[in-house]
């Protein structure tokens, strides 16, 4: 079949109605298609000249599709050309158009446990401009006649089961699936007039060892408008507590009490720890009284003797407390109802740290003002240590090679430290430490334009805060200890070709999910693990075709471990690693109007490429520009030696999305945009190195 649309074609499109019957009938339009469509739909058809059997069979069924549908497959073979991929395509949609099917994803069970509202209920029908679909009589917000997929919300109220019924209808057909979500109650509200105080809702709900100048806070749930106090043990003084009527926790009514006491020096015995003591909360009004006791129980201890821990496990993560906060519902990290926030990277084996108290199945220690948590199995405890670790900063060796700038910190002793690192500069806080007057530099390196060295007085008094500005992007980090010395190697930008600057580099890319694990739900039978292997596969591609060397995590529909995905790319010394992946949302989210690119780094370096990234998705694709999400808690991006992103190309259960990517052609666009972005960032990185040195 030939394609031999001339102007007449174009001009229809933009003449008026009356204008398409004298046009067509200066066209000698086959007899074989008189009457079956509508003039327009004619006329690009006559452009077959010669009907074989597959096109007759082709027309056959195209005079079955609503008039939508017609459309799209005859701009396809003006566009294109008929061919037998289209028919089989045709033949593919009129067997699932014989029978209404409707598939729906979400929610996934016969009966769904929810903790949130609204709902989102999504999942796919035929593809086909007149159906119609209904969640609870409703028409949905979001229906895509291209491929059948729907999206809608539902508000649930709390409490109580909710029916979901979702039909598919189709002039007189019609089908209708049925589901249940439970929302259960998640906060009861507790009647005035009873005396009672709630079961579970207090804190703190683990064992808690503190010492003088700690802080216990304790609350719970009881009945409004009453007197509230806690006891420690059984001979201590009553504290009372305080209603909080206005609070700024997500619970509905009152009888939040709260209260809290510092621990004296009497409290705690000499060179010894108390035995644990219950916690008792009492609520009294009137002559009535009701007390509970808390299922998290406290012991005081002294400093003496000291208690110094050594990190043993390779992958231990630190927890910053936020004590300007507090969690009521649930057990937090320590069980003392205080939040906290994970770093963004590990603590080195062999780190020593000073233990403070203990909450729950962590240790506590503080750094300056600030206190963390450490989880007990990732530490073993040393003996016979009489006094606090403690060193003086007096020599810094300096190093560059071709690719890092390597700065050795002599401190005499592993003390802990914390790393902050932005575009171009790093810095590290050293605990422990004192500030000498004078500080001997060994070595050079070119590229380090400036180091400053800060005393913490206020925030620590035994703390340093040294900050290397560098001449160029700092691209990476790594941080070890080689015996009693900190040693931090800062990564510098790749040469490249600037006519090509992706040959030579070598770029992990990793397919998210796989195997057992399918990641997003997607409307149909399609997830996420599926989706993103494709895009993969295309940019691997795209990047060896270009001179890249590209090693892919997974080829294959297997399920690969999250750290090693990460490893192999250090492994590799690679100089990128992209984890590419299809977005979904939490139940509650607004999964109607909240969709599109996403882009997740780790640390400060790397915001410019999850930027660059994310401008050449939404440039390419056009669908909305999220965020560029910085988050400390995810394994595959919290190794700081390689440059690493995670790239949500678009949202799974979203209609709009989810037809993007499916689509083989803009499957090669997401991977054409993510290059494109690669390319950027390696340009933008050594751009920035040059300028700098020419400012020098």
């Amino acid at each position: 079949m030939k394609k031999t649309l001339c102007l007449i074609l174009i001009l229809i499109f933009i003449l008026p109605i009356h204008n398409y019957i004298s046009l067509s009938a200066t066209i000698n339009v086959r007899e074989y298609l008189e009457g079956k469509f509508p003039a327009i739909f004619t006329i690009y058809l006559a452009s077959l000249e010669e009907l074989d059997d597959d096109e007759i069979e082709f027309i056959d069924l195209l005079e079955e599709l609503p008039e939508e549908e017609q459309r799209v497959y005859i701009k396809e073979v003006y566009e294109k050309g008929f061919s037998l991929e289209l028919l089989e395509k045709l033949k593919s949609w009129q067997k699932k158009a014989e029978k209404i099917f409707l598939n729906v994803a979400y929610p996934a069970q016969e009966e769904q446990m929810i903790w949130n509202s609204p709902l989102y209920v999504f999942g796919s029908t035929n593809p086909s401009s007149e159906m119609k679909v209904t969640v609870n009589n409703e028409e949905v917000q979001i229906f895509d006649y291209r491929t059948g997929n729907f999206l809608t919300l539902v508000e649930v109220p709390e409490g109580e089961r909710l029916p979901i019924i979702v039909t598919a209808s189709i002039g007189k057909e019609r089908i209708s699936i049925e589901k249940t979500v439970i929302y259960p109650q998640v906060w009861e509200k507790i009647p005035v007039s009873t005396l009672a105080i709630h079961p579970t809702r207090m804190q703190p709900q683990q064992h808690q060892i503190l010492t003088e100048g700690d802080e216990l806070r304790v609350m719970f749930q009881g009945s409004p408008e009453a007197e509230a106090t806690f006891q420690i043990g059984d001979n201590s003084n009553k504290v009372f507590m305080e209603e909080l009527n206005d609070s700024n926790l997500p619970l509905e009514g009152r009888g939040i009490y709260m209260g809290s006491y510092t621990i004296q020096e009497q409290d705690i015995p000499s060179l010894k720890e108390t035995m644990p003591q219950t916690i008792t909360v009492t609520l009294r009004r009137g002559d009535k009284e009701i007390s509970r006791e808390l299922p998290g129980k406290v012991s005081f201890a002294s400093d003496l003797p000291l208690r110094i821990i050594e990190v043993t496990d390779n992958r231990t993560k630190m927890h910053r407390v936020r004590e300007n906060s507090f969690a009521f519902q649930g057990s937090t990290l320590g069980g003392d109802g205080l939040p906290t926030q994970v770093l963004g990277y590990y603590l080195l084996p062999g780190t020593i740290f000073e233990v403070t108290g203990i909450a729950g199945e962590y240790l506590r220690v503080n750094l300056g003002v600030e206190k963390y948590l450490i989880h007990k199995d990732n530490v073993r405890e040393i003996k016979n240590i009489t006094k606090k670790p403690f060193s003086e900063l007096s020599k810094i060796g300096l190093n560059e090679t071709s690719d890092k700038v390597i700065l050795r910190f002599n401190t005499r002793e592993r003390i802990p430290f914390l790393i902050k690192d932005e575009s171009q500069q790093f810095s590290l806080v050293l605990y422990g430490v004192k500030n000498s007057d004078y500080v001997e530099y060994e070595g050079e390196a070119p590229s380090l334009q400036k180091i400053k060295i800060e005393p913490l007085r206020k925030e620590a008094p035994n703390a340093v805060a040294i900050t290397m500005e560098l001449y160029q992007s700092i691209v990476g980090f790594d941080y070890q200890w080689d015996k009693t010395e900190l040693v931090i190697s800062i990564r510098k930008p790749p040469e490249i070709s600037m006519h090509n600057p992706l040959k030579g580099q070598t770029i992990v890319v990793d397919a998210g999910h796989g195997g057992r694990d399918p990641g997003a739900i997607g409307p149909g039978d399609i997830h996420e693990k599926f989706v993103v292997l494709e895009i993969s596969k295309i940019l691997a591609s795209m990047l060896e075709d270009s001179g890249a060397k590209v090693i892919m995590t997974r080829n294959e529909d297997v399920y690969v471990d999250l750290t090693e995905r990460i490893d192999s790319a250090v492994r590799h010394n690679a100089d990128l690693f992209i984890s590419i992946h299809a977005n979904g949302h939490a139940v509650g989210a607004d999964a109607v109007n909240y969709h599109g690119h996403m882009t997740i780094y780790n640390y400060g370096y790397n915001q410019k490429l999850a930027e660059i990234i994310l401008d050449k998705l939404v440039e390419k694709i056009g669908l909305p520009r999220t965020r560029a999400w910085k988050r400390n808690d995810l394994v595959v991006l919290r190794c700081p030696q390689i440059p690493s992103i995670l790239v949500e190309t678009a949202f799974m259960m979203h209609p709009d999305d989810n037809w993007y990517l499916l689509q083989p052609d803009y499957q090669r666009e997401f991977a054409a945009a993510i290059m494109d972005g690669i390319i950027d960032y390696f340009l933008a990185c050594n751009t920035m190195t040059i300028q700098s040195y020419r400012g020098n």
